[in-house]
This record gives structure tokens, C-alpha cells and sequence, in this order.
């Protein structure tokens, strides 16, 4: 077809008097041109008494991925060529195009041609003009509405061709946004970037355990592939000394190793019942090793002589009329039940009960040969904070003798045989045995989510800190028999590292790895090999193993792979000194095509609830997301936060937002003057949990944000208290010592609920309608004092979600929510907010 020097100024006249922003898309992925058949005609039409029609093969299934293809550009004129079909042929030609917007905009996508063409998101049709031929090249073929939301997408075309068509299949591509929304990032893909977003942070690889064979011959690998609804798990088996992938498979989620064999074994269930089967980790080769195993989760013994089993024993049931409560936790589910431990005789089938009783017990070591077990004994004494009591108890099966190692200790977690001596190592805190490990001064409690470890004489009992002068807070330990060492994984401030502790010497050296976070680590018992995975500021995952000598060599590098053309601005460290000297520490992220000469507005992400926020890539609440849609984006962890040392943790304590709101506000005011780029009128702040309670807090103190975000967050401290879960027990640390009645202060001075005549801030709220942890009415009451008040104020209710958001749709919908609101806040952006939330005449 010849096209006429007017045609073309018709159609750029009438583009242009559209709107003046209207953008062509010139470059695409060609996946060629192939030939199609008519079908042969059993009957003139279908069961729907519809005649056949060559369009409606536009709306068949095609997959574009995994396909080879041709980077193609359109002419001058902005048509891409497709090929004539040959005489009395038809043809099928596919075209992909990326289409990536940073943040949030809304259009129409229209295709300009004279034949036959369909629109797909992926292979979700948009739109189809099948049959309905256009008779110009200044009307659309198809015109479809268009949405992104922080995102990339695989727009792809199709085009039918026939030997009857008089016109070419030629196409061109416009998409014009709506009045003062952007653009698409048309650069960006031409270039093959892509930018971190919420897609990014949903999909993809990322590593969750690696366990070593007890000789370090194998590695076991556990990944997911993550898609929303669509994941899939999967197991590697490696060569220990080389990281060779020797196989790949889905059915060994949840296998372990056996004791002092390189041979897997897990719990697989059929209609006869349950059995342990043996695993030969390279063939994938099963045999049974022991039919109808009774109880549910199990622990074998070193000798492999018995296998200890964990059973639940119900407890009594409730009246579903009317209910005594038995104890502050008879409302959580299961809190009348117990758990048991048995004993299962491999040789002889004798499943017998370990210790009989009404409390629960847990199994916490065998000794190295399996003849002494570590047990231990759980109960609450409601008179004495912090409750929670653990008795722990040494075991001898074969004489039935019972030693106690310790009795009725607060705040005790792992507890760990010292082979070859009479020791055991505790974890537990600054408070455990009597405060010996407490390095405070003035008698002041520590905080009870800071972990130390403790070596404990049994005969003597003499107990031993060995962690008052080590800063990190203790996560996880393992031990390594052949070195006669425990490796601990510990939280170095908003770094995760990797320890080693010499039994002999109780001496505790830092092991120098390749990432900021380590996030999982496994050792050879009775070998050297060692592996680590983890990630860093400016990458995903990697898996490494490390030698003797302590050097790390890379085996699989996750973040290469998914990476590879994504665009982000490296993160960069901000730490904050405090008036009175304290390092806060904290970290950013620029926007990708960042214009130091530009104003930029900025976000600031915290928890404050002790847990220390680490320096990882991919977060929920992640800093380079934000960024990638024109943000600052700033963390930190302020006091209260444990792996800072006792002292830095112990601000946590009866504080309530004090000293941690003094450290947001002060490291946000001097982030601002030392970078001239941020908007200090278009600063926004968000949390979660406590970190929602920081966020009310601190609008209740300062007008310094313009914007602020509260998840799943505590309004009044004392309904909290009451009504959480876990109130009363996160309470015993948050407020050591400190109740209703004799520290009211405490409870209403502190609480936002208490203070929301102070809040002008616009507030969001978000809440799971099924929160447990914090209930949904702390997001309530704030939200019905905040109308009453006549402040700005959302509050999002996200149904059938617990603390945390997890379904697929309610997780995206609800992260999409936190975006538009700082989008329209901060950026002057409302369109992306009223798409989520349209105005009701209901609105007051």
C-alpha cells in the first residue's frame, strides 16, 4: 500500500490535536512471520452456531517467552513492516514491546493499520478488531485503555494477514496518557532497563536454607522460584568441594540428613499412614526405612538406635456456651494444649512417652553419642515478669536418670551440649541467671530481645556469660564437632554476620564474608565444608562456600541473574550522631536517573520495635522501590534496637518512642541539611507494627513529614496491652516493670490515641481485619479521632489479613495503596490514589 503525503500529515495533525503528549513506540522484538492454515470444515459452525472466521485465531494462546526474537524498528513514519503473504497464503506475526512506567499512569494504547490485530498483556487480551478492518491509517485498528502501576509489562501484538487482503498488515503503536499523568519510560525501553518494583520483589529466585551432609561431601540446597500463587520450591543437591549442581528436584522439602551418613531422610505419608524413607541424594533412589511412624515432626538420635517423637495432646475443651478463661492466653488457639515427646525403638517398635506430665516439653540436644538428651520444660508464672519459665533437664535413657542443669529461668531460647566437657550452652538474656551477663549499670534491666550466650556447668551449675563484651545479638548456633567449635549468626546492627566460638578458649572471632546480611549458613558436623548465603545493600542472593583458611568462593550468583538490566542507584550510608554521642546508623537510595541539581521529595522507612532493620536489597518495605518512583528513600535504626550492644537496646525499655522519636526526628532534620537535593516540605515516614505505632507517634510530636503511613499500629498502648496476643508478653519488655496502675503516664502520655489532637500530618492506616498480634481496633480508634478532630485521615481495612499480608492480591493491592498515598502527598500525583479509591458521595 503507498501512502500519500497527506495521509501522513492527516494522521500527525490528528495525533497531535489529541494530546500533545502522545508517545509512538518505534523499537519491538519481532518473533517472525509464520504461515497458518484454514481448518478443515466438518461443519459450517461451531456449537454456538458461529461460522469460522480467520480474526479468531487472534484470540488464541501465544507465549512469547522463551521465544527467540529480532529487535525491530519502525520507518520514519512510525509503522512497523510486516511481511505480505505469499499468493493464497495467510500469516501470523507476533511483536513484543516493553512498556515500563516508574510510577503511576493511565492512557489509551492505540494501533494504527488496515489489518487484523490483537492486543496482549502477556496473554491476557486487551482488545481486537478481528474481522472489522479499519479503512485508514488515521482511525484506529484498536484502541484499548491502558493502566501501570509501578511497573513493567510485555505488551504484545499480532497481526493476521491473508493473500485477500488488499492493504498491508503494517501497524503502528501510539499510547497517549491522560491530562498531567506521565509517560511511558520509552528510553528506558529501548535500553533494556528495568527498575525495581513490587513485580521485581514478588518474582524471582531467592535461597531460604543450605545444609551440609555430615561428611561435607553434598549440599543441600532449598530455593524458591517465586511468583504470586504460582510458586514452586526446589531442592539442589551440590558436590560439597565444588558447587556442581548434581541434581535438581521438587520432592525433598523438608528432608534432613541422616546422623553421620550422606543419605537424606523425610517423612513421607501414603493410605497406609506415614513412613521414614531413606534418600540416596544423587540418584533420588528411596527405600523405606521405617513404616507407620507414629506422632508428627521427629528428631533422631546421633546413634540411630531411637527416634524422638513430638504428639499433641488436646486440652480440655471449652464450653461453647460460655468460657472460663484458665490464664491470660486462653483465648489464643491451642494455648489449653501440650506437646509431648516419645520415644520410638527403631530395633523393636516400643513407642513409649519420654516424661509424663501437664506441661509441655521440648527436645533441645542429644548428646554426641545419643546417650544423654537435653530437655526442656515450659510454664508461666503470672506473678512474675517476664511469665515465661524454662526448667532445663539432662537425660540419661539408659538409666533413667535426671540432672537439672538450671530451673525456671526467664527468657531462655537455645540450649546446646559442650561434647567432651559437662557444660552446656545457653542462649538467652542480659536478665538470664540472675542478670550475670547484664553489663548495665544501676541494676538496669536489659532487653529481653537481646541474645546472649551463657555457658552452664551442670554439676556446679556455675553460670558463665560469655557474651557481656560482644555487641551482636545472637540469632542461631550451630556446632561444628570436627573443630570443636559453635558457629553463631548473629545481628551486627543492620548487618547479619557470622561467628565462631572456641569451646576450649571461649573465644568468639567475626568469620569475613562476602555479604552485609548472611541469611542462612550449614556446616559439615564431622567435615570442612561450609556453606553461606545472604545478601547486601547493592545485590539479591549469592551462595558461597568458604574454606578452611576462611575464604569465600562464589558458587551461585542469584543477583547476577536477576539483576541483569535492572537500574538503580547504588545505596549509600547516612549515620546520624545524636546530641548526646550516639551513632545512628542508617543508609539510602537515590532515584535511578538521579539530577543532583533537582529537589527530590523523600521517604523514611523505620522500625524501632528492637529488631534491627538489615541492609538487604530486597525488603518488603524496600528502599530502592521507592526510589525507583522519584524518592529519597532513607532507613535507620534508632535506639531500642538490639545488636548495638546492651545499652543501645536497653533505650527500648519503658520508652514508648522517646528516645527513638528524638533519633528519627534529629537524623531526618540532619539527613536534610547535609543534602540540599531533598524537598524538606515533602518528607514522608511509614511503619509497620511498632514501627505504625512510631509512625502515629512522631506525628504527634513534630509537622516535620507531609505525609505518613501506619501499618498494623498500636494507638494505646494499655487497649494493646489487653488486647494483642502478645500484648502482655511484648509489654514485659517494652514496658519493663510498668503497668496501668502504677505507671499510668506511661500508658496515656505515651499513646497517640492519647495525643491525636497533636497529629495535622495526613495519616494512612492499613490493618488485616484478622490482626491477632495488633488488633484492628487500635487502627479504628485513631482513625474515629482523627474524623472527630477534622484531620486527614484514610484508613484501609484489609480483609481476612493477620498481622502480616500475604495473600497475592490483598499484598499487592494494599502496597499499591501505600504508594499512591505518598504519591499523592508528596508528588501532587491524585490520580493514582482516586484509581484505588474513587470518591462516593458517601465520602465526609
Amino acid at each position: 500500500m503507498k501512502r500519500t503525503t497527506t495521509s501522513l500529515a492527516l494522521l500527525a495533525l490528528c495525533l497531535a490535536g489529541s494530546t500533545a503528549q502522545a508517545q509512538t513506540l518505534t523499537k519491538a522484538t519481532s518473533y517472525g512471520t509464520h504461515a497458518v492454515s484454514r481448518p478443515v470444515m466438518i461443519d459450517s459452525v461451531d456449537v454456538h452456531n458461529q461460522k469460522f472466521s480467520f480474526g479468531s485465531l487472534l484470540k488464541t494462546s501465544y507465549k512469547t517467552e522463551g521465544l527467540k526474537g529480532t529487535s525491530v524498528a519502525a520507518a520514519s513514519n512510525g509503522f512497523f513492516a510486516v511481511a505480505q503473504p505469499a499468493s493464497g497464503a495467510s500469516t501470523f506475526s507476533s511483536y513484543s514491546f516493553p512498556l515500563i512506567s516508574q510510577g503511576f499512569t493511565k492512557g489509551t494504547l492505540k494501533l494504527y493499520g488496515r489489518a487484523r490485530y490483537a492486543l496482549y498483556d502477556g496473554e491476557t487480551l486487551l482488545g481486537s478488531n478481528e474481522d472489522k478492518l479499519a479503512e485508514s491509517d488515521t482511525v484506529p485498528a484498536v484502541s484499548v485503555p491502558l493502566t501501570l502501576i509501578a511497573t513493567n509489562k510485555n505488551l504484545v501484538v499480532k497481526v493476521l494477514s491473508t493473500a485477500e487482503d488488499k492493504a498491508r498488515g503494517d501497524f503502528k503503536l501510539v499510547f497517549e496518557p491522560e491530562e498531567g499523568l506521565p509517560q511511558l519510560d520509552l528510553k528506558a525501553a529501548s535500553d533494556g532497563i528495568r527498575y525495581i518494583n513490587w513485580n521485581y520483589l514478588t518474582h524471582g529466585k531467592r535461597l531460604y536454607y543450605t545444609h551440609v551432609s555430615p561428611s561435607g561431601k553434598y549440599v543441600l540446597v532449598t530455593y524458591t522460584e517465586r511468583a504470586p500463587k504460582k510458586g514452586v520450591s526446589y531442592q539442589e543437591i551440590r558436590e560439597g568441594a565444588t558447587g556442581k549442581v548434581l541434581r535438581t528436584t521438587q520432592s525433598l522439602y523438608g528432608a534432613e540428613w541422616m546422623p553421620d551418613e550422606d543419605v537424606l531422610v523425610m517423612k513421607t505419608s501414603n493410605r497406609a499412614g506415614d513412613q521414614l524413607v531413606k534418600i540416596d541424594p544423587v540418584s533420588g533412589r528411596s527405600t523405606v526405612w521405617i513404616d507407620k511412624i507414629p506422632g508428627e515432626s521427629f528428631m533422631i538420635s546421633p546413634d540411630k538406635r531411637s527416634i524422638y517423637i513430638y504428639e499433641e495432646v488436646k486440652g480440655p475443651e471449652k464450653d461453647k456456651l460460655l468460657i472460663r478463661r484458665l490464664s491470660p492466653d486462653d483465648r489464643q488457639p491451642g494455648a489449653r494444649d501440650r506437646q509431648t515427646l516419645y520415644r520410638y525403638d527403631i530395633a523393636t517398635g516400643v513407642y513409649e512417652p519420654v516424661l509424663y506430665g501437664y506441661r509441655s516439653v521440648s527436645l533441645l540436644d542429644f548428646s554426641a553419642d545419643g546417650s544423654q538428651l537435653l530437655l526442656g520444660l515450659y510454664t508461666k508464672d503470672w506473678q512474675h515478669s517476664p511469665f515465661d519459665q524454662t526448667t532445663v533437664l539432662r537425660y540419661t535413657p539408659a538409666t533413667g536418670r535426671i540432672d537439672t542443669v538450671f530451673t525456671k529461668q526467664f527468657e531462655i531460647g537455645s540450649v546446646s551440649f559442650i561434647p567432651g566437657t559437662e557444660d552446656v550452652l545457653a542462649m538467652g538474656s542480659p536478665n538470664s541467671f540472675g542478670g550475670v551477663g547484664n553489663t548495665l549499670p544501676n541494676g538496669r534491666a536489659g532487653n529481653g530481645y537481646e541474645h546472649e550466650l551463657f555457658r552452664v556447668n551442670i554439676p556446679t551449675g556455675r553460670v558463665t556469660p560469655l557474651t557481656r563484651d560482644f555487641d551482636p545479638s545472637v540469632d542461631h548456633v550451630q556446632y561444628h564437632a570436627k573443630g570443636k567449635a559453635f558457629y553463631i549468626l548473629a545481628d551486627n546492627g543492620s548487618r547479619q554476620s557470622l561467628y565462631r566460638l572456641d569451646v576450649k578458649t571461649n573465644k568468639i572471632t567475626q568469620i569475613d564474608t562476602k555479604e552485609d546480611v548472611v541469611r542462612g549458613f550449614g556446616v559439615a558436623s564431622h567435615g570442612n565444608t561450609f556453606y553461606y548465603f545472604g545478601q547486601s545493600l547493592n545485590n539479591a542472593d549469592r551462595l558461597y562456600s568458604l574454606d578452611a583458611s576462611g575464604k569465600s568462593k562464589l558458587i551461585w550468583d542469584i543477583s547476577a541473574e536477576k539483576l541483569r538490566g535492572v537500574k538503580f542507584t547504588p545505596a549509600k550510608d547516612f549515620v546520624y550522631r545524636t546530641p548526646d554521642g550516639v551513632d545512628i546508623d542508617g543508609w539510602y537510595y537515590l532515584p535511578p536517573n538521579f539530577d543532583p541539581s533537582k529537589k527530590y521529595p523523600m521517604i523514611v522507612y523505620y522500625y524501632g520495635g528492637t529488631i534491627p532493620l538489615s541492609r538487604e536489597l530486597e525488603t518488603t518495605y524496600d528502599l530502592a522501590m521507592f526510589a525507583a518512583q522519584g524518592y529519597v528513600a532513607y532507613s535507620l535504626n534508632p535506639r531500642g534496637t538490639v545488636g548495638y550492644g546492651q545499652s543501645f537496646a536497653a533505650d527500648h525499655l519503658n520508652a514508648w518512642g522517646t528516645k527513638t522519636s528524638d533519633d528519627i526526628i534529629g537524623a531526618v532534620k540532619a539527613f536534610v541539611a547535609a543534602h540540599p537535593f531533598v524537598d524538606a516540605k515533602k518528607i514522608g515516614c511509614a511503619g509497620a507494627s511498632y514501627g505504625g505505632f512510631m509512625t502515629q507517634y512522631l506525628q504527634t510530636r513534630t509537622d516535620l513529614f507531609a505525609a505518613a503511613a501506619s501499618h498494623a499500629g498500636i494507638s494505646s498502648i494499655s487497649s494493646y496491652w489487653a488486647g494483642g496476643y502478645w500484648g502482655m508478653i511484648y509489654s514485659t519488655v517494652a514496658s519493663e516493670g510498668s503497668y496501668p496502675w502504677n505507671n499510668p503516664e506511661l500508658y496515656t502520655k505515651h499513646s497517640p490515641l492519647f495525643n491525636a489532637d497533636k497529629i495535622h500530618t495526613p495519616l494512612l492506616l492499613l490493618h488485616g481485619t484478622s490482626d491477632v498480634n495488633v488488633p484492628p481496633s487500635e487502627s479504628t480508634a485513631m482513625y474515629n479521632a482523627l474524623k472527630i478532630l477534622g484531620r486527614t485521615v484514610e484508613l484501609i481495612e484489609v480483609t481476612g489479613e493477620d498481622h502480616h499480608i500475604l495473600e497475592p492480591e490483598r499484598q499487592d493491592r494494599w502496597m499499591q495503596t501505600i504508594q499512591a498515598w505518598f504519591a499523592k502527598h508528596l508528588q501532587g500525583n491524585s490520580q493514582w490514589w482516586d484509581h484505588l479509591y474513587p470518591k462516593t458521595p458517601l465520602d465526609l
